[in-house]
């Protein structure tokens, strides 16, 4: 398969492979690569077509999956797109590299101009008319070495300019795909699938000590169908938005607010003792109560807003689905004890 491999065209795909390989979690592998440059192109329906199913069935397209696709549709020449064009980008630096020499070379030798105008004004005969015509012969250089530099300077900066450009374009494009892989898009915290990275990161930092206790803890917003069934959706969401910013307000850096499911959230945290956690949740809790839904006429608060706190903290050779359960079960305490309330979870 032909590829456009200029510079602009393989760097404006780059923009759209990169959040993709991201979002679906496939390495860039030159395989890979080559596949999802030849997808945003979308020069093949049929291979599109069909990663679009594998995407749709696996969620992903594993290395089985994508090796079946280059098989299929592409072939070993098309690897050389990769390394094509990392020469591509190697040869932008190269290039910027002899632009800086081209500078350097040019003020050189305006600077040597400069020393032998400067010499021979030192040496300069008033009663010589010859030794005039030496000094403005190196001023017409002196002069033509200055334009010279000017041009080369100006020309040098556009190209560095639009080097920075590009350069921060493709950063500003992965960084962006990055964090909307990680974020819920209606709270704005943290997703589920980053909660499930984050916890088993969680719990293998685990170290047996009273000085720091890895602590889950299971946000549930009371009543959350009411407001849906009473309000509508529109305005259950916006309380689902508000309760997210009161949890990212009080997280810090010892701890992390997810958007877990539904109605629940959950945090990843720190504490040195008991006390300090569930002082935390109390803080959050009391916050939350001060909320409400109110009324689009009168402005007036018609319904008030709490959320119930389970607390589990990790304990040595505990796996991670009992940890999540502990968690659970002193959510279920809180709420089964009347809501708006913060429960520790009982002792296995």
């Amino acid at each position: 398969m032909e590829f456009n491999t200029s510079l602009s065209h393989s760097a404006q795909c780059l923009k759209q492979a990169i959040p993709l390989l991201v979002k679906y979690k496939i390495p860039v592998t030159p395989i890979n690569y080559a596949i999802w440059y030849c997808y945003v192109l979308g020069s093949n329906v049929d291979l599109n077509t069909e990663l679009d199913n594998i995407l749709a069935e696996q969620g992903t397209c594993s290395a089985s999956s994508a090796r079946y696709l280059f098989d299929k549709y592409l072939s070993d020449k098309d690897l050389e797109l990769f390394y094509q064009l990392s020469e591509d980008f190697q040869g932008t630096l190269e290039s910027v590299q002899a632009d800086i020499d081209s500078t350097l070379a040019s003020s050189q030798s305006f600077n040597s101009a400069l020393l032998l105008c400067k010499s021979n004004l030192n040496s300069l005969d008033k009663n010589d008319i010859s030794s005039f015509d030496n000094v403005l012969s190196y001023v017409d250089k002196l002069t033509e070495e200055s334009v010279l530099m000017q041009q080369t300077a100006s020309s040098f900066q556009k190209k560095l300019q639009a080097a920075y450009s590009e350069i921060s374009e493709l950063k500003q494009a992965l960084v962006s795909s990055q964090e909307a892989a990680i974020t819920d898009q209606l709270t704005g915290l943290l997703n589920r699938g980053k909660f499930d990275e984050d916890i088993a990161l969680h719990i293998s930092q685990y170290i047996n000590t009273n000085a720091i206790s890895k602590t889950l803890i299971f946000v549930d917003i009371d009543h959350f169908k009411q407001f849906n069934d009473d309000f509508g959706h529109q305005k259950g969401d916006d309380v689902l938005k508000v309760v997210a910013n009161k949890l990212s307000r009080h997280c810090t850096n010892k701890a992390s607010a997810y958007r877990y499911g539904g109605e629940e959230f959950c945090i990843l945290a720190d504490f040195k003792s008991v006390s300090e956690a569930l002082n935390f949740c109390q803080a959050i809790r009391k916050d939350i109560e001060k909320l409400s839904v109110k009324g689009k006429k009168t402005g007036k608060s018609i319904r008030n807003i709490t959320a119930s706190f389970g607390i589990a903290f990790f304990k040595e050779k505990q796996n991670l689905e009992d940890f999540i359960s502990c968690a659970d079960k002193a959510l279920y305490l809180a709420k089964a004890h009347g809501r708006n309330r913060v429960e520790i979870a009982p002792a296995i």
